[in-house]
C-alpha cells in the first residue's frame, strides 16, 4: 500500500485509527502487546538517518524522549504519548518480526519476509536524509530541512500522575494552532495561533517539568540549588481528585477532576456549556460514517453516557422544539440560546415543554439509546445562525 503526504497527514483517519489500537488494547488487557526483541533493542533520539533499517524492538523518540514511535515485535508500528496513550499506528499486528526502513528514496517501508507490507512516500526527486518525532507528537521524513511527508499525530489529553517533559508541546488538534508548551526554561505556556495567552511564570528554571498528580493538583516542578524537588506553580486544585488535563479546541487549557468537571481553567469559561457533567466524546464532527449513512459526515459530536444521564440546557434560553420517537434522531429537544441552537438526541426522556425558559442548571431530560442509535449516548448538534458547527468550538465542558 503505497500513502501519499496527504493521506498520511489526514485529520479524521488518525482519530480513529488510535482509537481502534486503543480498542483492542482494552482487550488485551490494557497494552498494546510488545513483543520481545530478538537483540538488544537501539533508541534514536529525535531523528534516525535514511539508509536505517528498524529491528522489532528498535525506536525513534522524541527530543526529550516524551513521545515514542516503536516497531513492536507483533510488527504494529506505534507512537506512544504522555500516559502510554497510543496516539498512531500502522495496524500491521499480524506482522511478527516486520522491519521498517527509512529509505533515501523518498520512503518509509514496512517490510517482512523481503515483502513490502505498507509504504508512506512522497514523490520528487530530492533523496530523503531522516525521520524524526518532533516535540508535538507529529512526525516527518525530512529531505534536509524540508519535510516530504507527515504525520499528523498529536496528544491534547494527559491523564492525572503523569508528567509532562521540559520541550514537550501539546495540542488542542492536528492544526497545532492552539498549544500548551513545557518550555525549557521552565515556563509552561499556552499559546492560540502563535500569541501567549496564558503563562505560569516559572521561567529561569531550566529543566522545570510539569505534573499532574493524582490528588487533582497541576504544578510546575523543578529543583533547588541542593536538587531538591521543589513545587514552582500549582493549581490549588489538590482536593479534586485524580482527572484529565485538556488542551481544548475552544482555546482554553481546563483540568477536569475525578468528578469529570471543571475544577481549573487558563481562562475563564464564559458563554454555552455542554449538556452532560462529561467530557468524554465517542463520535466527533465531521467523522466520516461510510457509505450508506445520511448524512454520510457526523453533524455532531457524542457523549457516551450511560441511559438515564441528567441532560442539561447549555445557558439561558427557549426551548424551541421537543420531538418523540423521530426515526433517526429518537428523542430530542431544540433550546435557542441568541443566534445559537443546541439540539439533544437519543434521550430517554424529555422533562422540557416548548417554549420553556431555561437556565444552565435546568435538568431538560435523559440521555438514552432511542431512534438511529447504535449504543447508548447523547448526540449534540449546534447551529450558528443556521449553519452547523462543531459543538465542541462553540460549548463548553461542564
Amino acid at each position: 500500500m503505497t500513502s501519499t503526504p496527504s493521506s498520511v497527514a489526514h485529520a479524521r483517519r488518525l482519530p480513529r485509527l488510535a482509537a481502534a489500537v486503543v480498542a483492542i488494547a482494552v482487550v488485551a488487557g490494557g497494552v498494546v502487546g510488545l513483543a520481545e526483541p530478538a537483540s538488544a533493542a537501539v533508541v534514536y533520539k529525535g531523528s534516525v538517518p535514511a539508509g536505517t533499517i528498524l529491528q522489532p524492538g528498535d525506536s525513534v523518540t522524541s527530543p526529550n524522549g516524551q513521545f515514542r514511535l516503536i516497531l513492536q515485535g507483533d510488527g504494529n508500528f506505534v507512537e506512544y504519548g504522555v500516559g502510554n496513550q497510543v496516539l498512531w499506528a500502522s495496524n500491521t499486528s499480524n506482522q511478527p518480526g516486520a522491519t521498517v526502513t527509512i529509505g533515501r528514496n523518498r520512503a518509509v517501508d514496512l517490510m517482512r519476509g523481503g515483502k513490502r507490507i505498507v509504504r508512506w512516500a512522497s514523490a520528487g526527486t530530492t533523496q530523503s536524509t531522516s525521520f524524526a518525532v518532533r516535540a508535538d507528537g507529529t512526525m516527518g521524513l525530512y529531505a534536509g530541512k524540508t519535510a516530504i511527508v507527515n504525520w499528523t499525530s498529536q496528544q491534547g489529553i494527559v491523564p492525572a500522575g503523569n508528567s509532562i517533559y521540559s520541550g514537550t508541546v501539546l495540542s488542542s488538534d492536528t492544526s497545532g494552532a492552539r498549544r500548551l508548551t513545557m518550555q525549557a526554561d521552565g515556563n509552561l505556556v499556552q499559546t492560540v495561533n502563535r500569541k501567549v495567552v496564558w503563562q505560569s511564570g516559572t521561567a529561569g528554571h531550566k529543566g522545570a517539568w510539569a505534573e499532574l498528580r493524582k490528588d487533582g493538583n497541576f504544578a510546575v516542578v523543578g529543583r533547588d540549588a541542593a536538587q531538591k524537588k521543589v513545587t514552582l506553580w500549582n493549581s490549588r486544585t489538590g482536593t479534586a481528585g485524580a482527572g484529565t488535563l485538556m488542551v481544548q479546541v475552544d482555546g482554553n487549557v481546563v483540568l477536569y477532576g475525578g468528578k469529570d468537571t471543571r475544577v481549573w481553567s487558563t481562562k475563564p469559561v464564559t458563554g454555552l456549556m455542554w449538556p452532560v457533567a462529561s467530557t468524554k466524546i465517542s463520535g466527533r464532527y465531521g467523522d466520516d460514517r461510510g457509505a450508506g449513512h445520511v448524512p454520510r459526515y457526523h453533524q455532531g459530536a457524542d457523549a457516551p453516557v450511560a441511559v438515564g444521564t441528567p441532560v442539561y440546557a447549555s445557558g439561558t434560553g427557549t426551548v424551541t422544539s421537543t420531538v418523540a420517537n423521530n426515526a433517526s434522531y429518537g428523542n430530542y429537544i431544540v433550546v435557542t440560546y441568541g443566534n445559537v441552537t443546541v439540539l439533544t438526541a437519543h434521550l430517554s426522556k424529555i422533562e422540557v415543554k416548548q417554549g420553556q425558559i431555561v437556565s444552565v442548571r435546568t435538568e431538560i431530560g435523559k440521555s438514552g439509546n432511542t431512534g438511529q442509535s447504535t449504543g447508548p449516548h447523547v448526540h449534540v448538534e449546534t447551529r450558528r445562525a443556521g449553519s452547523l458547527f462543531d459543538p465542541l468550538t462553540l460549548l463548553h465542558f461542564r
